[in-house]
């Protein structure tokens, strides 16, 4: 089952990537900022041991509000029982660190209009959603890559007709409990009712650079 998602995965990103030639209103950038982890060690605390996360993502706007994104981001996400004070993880002392690529096909609506208007604050906040695939690269349990589902929002600025720049914050909710390597406790009362399953977050910056100019001509090759 994982390799159909990660074979559909690429057929994605290859569809999106021919389909941009013909449209002409692509963009190219960079990504970086922080990566953590959601589960059973760390049910609730945001941006807890949080690590270095980069990658590049490449847009196609199919109109100045709808866009369609591919991503694919490095980063580490780590935990151990021993950073919270109550007992049962005290007593547990679990801990696991993970590195993984997250490669995934967004679909991002703007709240405003994208497009540069001169001499004006040309913003939009935006939010997305999409499908993902988690290639585990290394794991302190027997962790599998897996499917994910991410979600997530932010802002970006226009800085000119060529350059965007942004920050935003994203959840992937997975679709197993391993790792971690921590299954869920018997007790109910030691369960989260939002964390059984494990989620990964990716909170940072980003720049990009129109690829096209709103005429279709590749600005790198426009003559001064």
């Amino acid at each position: 089952m994982s390799q159909y998602y990660y074979r559909f995965l690429v057929l994605a990103l290859l569809l999106i990537t021919g389909t941009s030639f013909g449209q002409k209103k692509t963009d190219l950038g960079f990504f970086a900022g922080t990566s953590y982890y959601l589960g059973d060690i760390n049910p609730s605390q945001q941006f807890y041991s949080p690590s270095f996360a980069f990658g590049g993502l490449y847009r196609l706007a199919l109109n100045r509000r709808e866009v369609i994104r591919a991503n694919i981001i490095y980063g580490t996400v780590k935990g151990r029982d021993k950073d919270f004070s109550n007992l049962y993880q005290q007593l547990r002392n679990a801990a696991f660190t993970a590195s993984m690529i997250d490669a995934s096909v967004l679909f991002e609506f703007n709240f405003l209009p994208v497009v540069y208007q001169p001499r004006k604050i040309n913003f939009s906040p935006y939010t997305f959603a999409g499908i993902g695939y988690e290639i585990i690269l290394s794991s302190s349990y027997n962790t599998r890559s897996h499917l994910s589902v991410p979600l997530g929002t932010g802002i970006k600025y226009i800085v000119n007709e060529k350059v965007t720049l942004g920050i935003e914050w994203s959840f992937r909710k997975t679709f197993q409990d391993g790792i971690d390597g921590v299954p869920n406790p018997g007790e109910e009362k030691y369960q989260s009712a939002i964390n059984n399953k494990d989620w990964y977050s990716f909170a940072g910056i980003f720049i990009t650079f129109r690829l096209f100019d709103k005429t279709g001509n590749c600005p790198v090759y426009q003559k001064k």
